[in-house]
């Protein structure tokens, strides 16, 4: 491949169907495994706002037909063949973490306190909220406080099945309503970048 390297978007099981590629996507099959790839300069990927949402745009378009493990942005593999090396060193990981994914997708919800309401309460109308909605989600995980010393804010992503995204999505109205003091926003449905953790090297 000469100064190209492979840049790793996720990985997908190979269930006989075609997978809805952008232009310059190709693919590395592994077994059931499919790398999604794309043919890149040999060096750094520069994190710019332009390639973060390339990479995000890819991702999250094939979420919508199916379910994908996302690999960290900027993966970068020299060539096809230390890719495929490092796709049968974690088999067996890389294919329970495609499994747990498959047919769930993510949601992400921000909780803040209002600025304008005392809340004396608000860790716990958060941890009753987050029990509540837990129960219809797969997992869960909170995410890292950025608020940096403003309105309190709790932002959670939580992992749905996908023919139970409605059910969740009428749990978190539910709760939007019933809590007082508290703002509920929720995005999505997502890839589960939250949920994934790939290892690289030997």
């Amino acid at each position: 491949m000469g100064s190209e390297s492979l840049l790793l978007f996720g990985l997908v099981i190979d269930d006989g169907t075609s997978v809805a590629r952008a232009d310059g996507i190709e693919t590395v099959v592994l077994r059931d495994l499919v790398a999604l790839v794309q043919r890149v300069p040999a060096r750094r990927v520069d994190p710019s706002t332009q390639a973060i949402t390339e990479y995000r745009g890819i991702v999250e378009g094939v979420q919508r037909d199916r379910s994908i493990l996302p690999a960290p942005f900027g993966t970068v593999f020299r060539t096809r063949e230390a890719l495929v090396r490092w796709l049968e060193l974690h088999y067996v990981t890389l294919r329970e973490g495609v499994a747990f994914v498959q047919d769930r997708q993510a949601a992400r919800l921000l909780l803040a306190a209002l600025p304008s309401t005392s809340t004396p309460d608000y860790e716990a109308t958060v941890f009753e909220s987050m029990k509540f909605l837990k129960r219809h989600a797969v997992a869960t995980v909170v995410l890292p406080d950025e608020s940096d010393g403003r309105p309190r804010t709790t932002e959670a992503a939580f992992l749905v099945e996908r023919d139970k995204w409605g059910t969740f999505a009428d749990a978190v109205r539910d709760e939007q309503e019933r809590v007082s003091g508290v703002t509920i926003e929720q995005s999505g449905p997502w890839p589960a970048y939250d949920f994934v953790r790939l290892q690289f090297g030997s």
